[in-house]
């Protein structure tokens, strides 16, 4: 049975809420929100947004690591891409920026 892309999103959204202890949906201005990651393009604010508490004061290494992540999944700011490759990459980005966060939490 495949995944609709909502859900898609919502996998992205709880990684989001959980990189920034967000205790429900639409936070920080309605981004961490999969009704928001559903249009295309939007994913790689989501990401970035995740990401940001951890860059600030991180070591070079692990500023190197989010940068990778982040240059893995830029591609995900663009909004002519085909549906079914964005949700593609929102499904990878998801699922490998909860490994990431994980590796960030010590």
């Amino acid at each position: 049975m495949a995944v609709n892309n909502h859900q898609i999103s919502m996998l992205l959204e709880m990684a989001g809420r959980r990189a920034l202890e967000l205790g429900g949906r639409g936070g920080l201005y309605g981004v961490i929100d999969a009704d928001y990651i559903d249009r295309v393009g939007n994913a790689f604010t989501v990401l970035v947004a995740s990401l940001s508490p951890y860059y600030k004061n991180a070591s070079p290494e692990v500023a190197s690591q989010i940068d990778s992540f982040l240059g893995k999944f830029a591609y995900l700011d663009e909004s002519d891409l085909d549906k079914e490759t964005y949700f593609q990459g929102v499904e990878e980005s998801a699922r490998e920026l909860k490994v990431l966060l994980q590796s960030l939490y010590f």
